[in-house]
């Protein structure tokens, strides 16, 4: 399930590693919230994070599809982006945001050759 920093309460499981905007890793996944890293989240600006719910741990957060990355992907960004989609130029970053994203999803190569 994907909460809001504003809903991320202490002791929640985190489903997926949280990043920053420089792919840097604040916090793994699996990792318990603590109100330090809800106050590091928001110094970096993270606005949600997919966390564990259930009492066995389970996530109601949808990983990868069977469709593919790029459907999760799409639906991602558009929530992340649904206040401002009104804008064309917010628009067009979201979808420049959705091919670099696209571009660094595991098994595949970036244009430097690493993958």
């Amino acid at each position: 399930m994907v909460l809001s920093i504003e809903e991320l309460k202490t002791g929640m499981v985190l489903a997926e590693a949280v990043r920053n905007h420089q792919d840097q890793l604040l916090l793994e996944a699996g990792r318990k919230v603590t109100d330090k890293t809800v106050r590091v989240f928001k110094s970096w600006g993270i606005r949600r994070v997919a966390v564990r719910s259930g009492p066995g741990g389970e996530s109601d957060y949808p990983g990868p599809s069977a469709s593919g990355p790029s459907v999760d992907l799409d639906e991602g960004l558009k929530a992340r982006f649904a206040e401002v989609l009104h804008d064309p130029i917010m628009v067009a970053i979201m979808q420049a945001a959705g091919r670099q994203l696209a571009a660094c999803q595991p098994g595949k190569k970036s244009r430097d050759g690493r993958s």
